[in-house]
């Protein structure tokens, strides 16, 4: 979701990650963990809000009893063998430490001066067991994989070498990570077989990833900001990522996921907690208008363009879903839709999206110009159509298909009373929002989240909040969207993979639950992102792992995990920390994952996070690199090698996983049919 800063689930358990004890902080749309260090206290900046608190990782035996509250400058007893889940309310922002005994296996909550200088947070590097590269060459048992004369290569060096006895020799490879990919050094026919379970996902957040035309000024009246630009749009397009499709096909990549692109709300609203920058719907999960194209990214033959050119390299489409919620309020849009409640008596600029705080004032203070008891808030979406805290209109309720996501109107998806689209939207320029008889609000929904498949051949969708929609809405869109893709390839005179959902159910880790049933091909696993520490820290950490995701995908014909490394919701990998080694042993843990993957742009060439102000999550959409120094091109070039492998052997998502019996090395098997790979690590 994500947004999820701004769209966001609660957090489901997660297991033990680290080698001490983690703190998670989490509020009702964000989460991240920290390792809990008895040496240094750990400092973290925390805004006002309501947050839950979670202690895991205390493998010890005590007789500790959790307190009903979290007190400043008391330590606090914890649960042992077990997690300790805490309540906290921050009444101001600021700096907070965090301490932990680990011999009464106390957390002492302190709130620091507010002098104190911030030091970026940089994550310890996991103390596990790992092996250790040997400079000699390394007899593998290979087991029953290859019959004895099977000529086999490696990926990385180009060796060559014979089965004989079922071992291999092989020379280690530190250049890789210690990493050595076997594959048939001539192989029989090129493996062209496309499964989902192996599916390399490229998720692109359209606005930061490549500019066509910098000369181009944003339209809407949407401004820059002047400073850091947090908030605001940055110009990328869609015609900017057709530009770099031989690049992202260059990865491995199959399958591209793009950030909404429907028209999102024109103006701002104040970001963070404390309104230091305007906040635009750069990321695409504020909808305005859910049947065009918004104008910033670009329109219908750019998108026909985009999707062409990606289907000739072999690579299919999502869109990105949001059937929740529309997007904010805003200056811009009251103005443009003629809605009467503005106060008269606050003095505007002629163009309301031109709008500037004033001395004493910050990016929050646009609404003192609202009034927010006007009875004119009814000729906004209307009642019948969103719950929110306004005049006229049903409030929120406290379920997961009623609550309000960080402030958003919610769409009543659940209701069955006959409806007609708001007159804003049926005046929008451009719009194919079209009055039908007998339609619900979920039916409007669905035949404007279809019409882009109709249309273009959308190949699937991923979906946004998905435990925040009723199950039958799902199953509706997978059916009527299934139909849409056969219409549209009936009429091009094309086959395909059947119409396909990837589901966002925040927390949600890598196993086959009821969500499944709801029309959903696969869901994304929240879990492997915590992994991948220990995964980078040595690549034979994910043994366990790798066997209970695969195992799992054997046992059950419609589960597929998608796994990740970084987010727009969470964090990005390389800001963990911030070195190119670990990001590339990072890449080897995920690259090599059974089930699908998915990687957020930039990963392979170690993005770092751009200025967020008060809202870490900013920070994780910064813009795309593309000039890159010497350690990015090299990490580049071991992901897509990496990467390319992955493409051309569907086993290595989608297969059989056997760990190979060796002393002196981490090695195991993935074969699905007559595709067979053999991946070993032989330490760091």
């Amino acid at each position: 979701m994500t947004h999820k800063t701004l769209l966001a689930c609660m957090l489901l358990a997660s297991p033990s990650l680290f080698a001490s004890p983690y703190l998670t902080i989490s509020t009702s749309t964000t989460s991240r963990d920290y390792p809990l260090d008895t040496t240094t206290p750990l400092i973290v900046t925390l805004n006002k809000d309501n947050y839950q608190l979670k202690v895991s990782g205390i493998d010890a035996s005590c007789d500790n009893k959790l307190p009903k509250k979290v007190k400043f400058n008391t330590p606090l007893p914890l649960l042992c063998g077990e997690a300790s889940s805490l309540p906290l309310t921050i009444r101001f922002t600021g700096d907070y430490s965090f301490v932990y005994d680990d011999q009464l296996h106390t957390l002492t909550f302190k709130r620091q001066p507010k002098k104190v200088a911030k030091t970026e947070f940089k994550r310890p590097i996991p103390k596990v067991k790992c092996e250790v590269l040997p400079q000699q060459s390394q007899t593998i048992s290979l087991g029953n994989t290859y019959p004895d004369g099977t000529k086999l290569k490696d990926v990385f060096t180009g060796q060559v070498v014979t089965v004989e006895s079922g071992n291999v020799s092989l020379q280690p490879n530190a250049s890789s990570g210690g990493l050595t990919l076997l594959e048939l050094a001539e192989p029989i026919q090129a493996n062209s077989d496309f499964n989902y379970r192996n599916a390399n996902i490229y998720f692109v957040m359209v606005d930061r990833f490549k500019d066509s035309d910098p000369e181009a000024t944003q339209p809407y009246g949407r401004q820059k900001d002047g400073k850091q630009e947090i908030g605001t749009f940055h110009g990328g397009d869609l015609k900017g990522i057709t530009g770099k499709l031989d690049y992202i096909k260059s990865l491995g990549t199959n399958v591209i996921w793009l950030s909404p692109i429907v028209e999102q709300v024109h103006g701002f609203v104040g970001g963070g907690d404390s309104g230091s920058f305007p906040f635009y719907a750069y990321h695409g999960y504020w909808a305005r208008d859910f049947t065009k194209i918004d104008e910033s990214f670009g329109d219908d033959e750019d998108l026909r363009q985009l999707v062409t050119e990606a289907h000739k390299r072999g690579m299919k489409v999502l869109l990105d879903a949001v059937i929740n919620h529309p997007g904010y309020s805003n200056l811009a849009d009251i103005q443009f839709d003629h809605l009467r409640v503005v106060k008269s008596s606050k003095p505007l600029p002629k163009n309301w999206s031109q709008w500037i705080p004033k001395e004493g004032e910050n990016w929050h203070s646009y609404h003192t110009n609202i009034d927010y008891h006007s009875q004119n808030w009814i000729n906004w979406w209307g009642s019948d159509w969103i719950r929110t805290g306004l005049p006229g209109y049903d409030k929120p309720g406290s379920s997961d298909t009623t609550l309000s996501l960080a402030g958003l109107p919610d769409f009543k998806t659940e209701s069955t009373k006959t409806v007609q689209p708001p007159p804003f939207l049926l005046a929008n320029p451009g719009t194919r929002v079209v009055a039908r008889d007998n339609y619900t609000v979920a039916d409007y929904l669905i035949e404007w989240q279809t019409d882009w498949v109709k249309r273009f051949g959308i190949d699937g969708y991923r979906v946004d909040t998905v435990k925040h929609v009723e199950g039958d809405v799902w199953k509706r869109l997978k059916a009527e969207a299934t139909t849409s893709l056969e219409q549209w390839r009936s009429k091009h005179n094309v086959t395909g993979h059947p119409f396909w959902m990837m589901g966002e159910v925040w927390g949600h880790s890598a196993y086959r639950s009821p969500y499944f049933d709801d029309g959903f091909d696969a869901l994304i696993n929240f879990d492997m992102q915590k992994k991948l520490d220990k995964g980078a820290a040595c690549f034979s950490q994910m043994a366990k792992t790798y066997q209970h995701y695969a195992d799992e995908i054997q046992r059950s014909a419609d589960f597929n995990p998608v796994s990740y490394m970084s987010s727009h919701d969470t964090e990005l990998f390389f800001s963990r920390f911030k070195d190119y080694n670990l990001q590339r042993n990072a890449a080897n843990a995920l690259l090599l994952s059974p089930g699908a993957i998915q990687i957020y742009y930039g990963d392979e060439i170690g993005r770092n996070i751009g200025p967020y102000a008060d809202d870490f999550h900013q920070g994780t959409r910064s813009d795309m690199i593309w000039d890159l120094s010497m350690d990015k091109q090299k990490l580049l070039e071991h992901w897509k090698t990496i990467g390319q492998f992955r493409d051309r052997h569907p086993a290595v998502g989608a297969g059989k996983h056997t760990q190979l019996e060796n002393d002196n090395a981490f090695a195991f098997s993935r074969e699905l049919g007559d595709d067979k790979v053999v991946i070993v690590y032989f330490g760091k």
